[in-house]
């Protein structure tokens, strides 16, 4: 594992533990966590890397509040990435 990809990893779960603090309760965690790992897949490549954080967050806020808004009594699934 490099530095680079581990730092990724440290990102990706700190966003998930925000995430799964502002959802839980609507969303199962393991939903919560499918979608933040869904969503960094999507942005790999396609950011800087420093902007990995912020860019997570967003996108995969706006993917659970949508899921919330399009059916909150139904498990909407993103599809897989790549």
């Amino acid at each position: 594992m490099t530095v680079r990809s581990h730092r990724a990893d440290d990102v990706v779960d700190e966003v998930g533990v925000w995430l799964a603090g502002e959802f839980a309760g609507r969303l199962p965690a393991s939903e919560i966590d499918r979608v933040v790992r869904t969503t960094r897949l999507d942005l790999e490549g396609s950011i800087a890397p420093e902007e990995l954080g912020e860019m997570l967050h967003r996108l995969g806020r706006a993917r659970l509040q949508r899921i919330l808004h399009v059916a909150p009594t139904v498990q909407l699934r993103i599809p897989q990435a790549r």
